[in-house]
């Protein structure tokens, strides 16, 4: 095998560094629910796609997302976190926008908008944008509330 010159050794190690940062801090910023949707996700992917034969049609997205999802209900004991109860509320968004006004920091400006409102917000930001005279960074921001049950006290399973 021919070998490969140096600065191309170094470039593909940096490459793959780079990607190692990358997917590093992407799981860092997930919350602990989150990583581990992610990463039984990913094992259950990667088990049902071992098994399929080669030369097999590959589905779209949406069936195969079915798929692991089905997948990892039907083993509870190795996916607990996709058969956890579901959270006592649902989760909810609102939307605002944050301007970059002063020294690279961001600050808080406008209306916030709720659920049923992210319409409305996209139109005001799109408008706000469009009659953008001193040409200052804006940005639209989601906020998520998840709720999550952590223990829960339930006196008639005690007894």
């Amino acid at each position: 095998m021919t070998e490969l010159p140096d600065f191309l050794v170094t470039y593909l190690e940096q490459r793959q560094n780079a990607r190692a940062d990358r997917v590093n801090a992407f799981l860092a910023a997930l919350t602990p629910r989150e990583h581990a949707l992610v990463a039984q996700a990913a094992v259950m992917g990667y088990v049902r796609g071992s098994m399929a034969p080669k030369g097999a049609e590959i589905p779209l997205n949406k069936e195969i997302l079915a798929e692991v999802v089905d997948a990892c209900f039907v083993f509870p004991d190795l996916y607990p976190v996709f058969n956890a109860d579901l959270a006592p509320h649902p989760a909810t968004s609102t939307w605002t926008f944050e301007g970059n006004y002063e020294a690279d920091k961001w600050h808080g400006i406008g209306s916030t908008y709720l659920n049923d409102e992210y319409d409305q917000a996209l139109t005001d930001f799109k408008q706000r944008a469009e009659n953008d005279k001193q040409h200052r960074k804006f940005r639209m921001i989601r906020a998520d509330t998840v709720y999550t049950v952590v223990a829960e006290h339930d006196p008639e399973e005690e007894s």
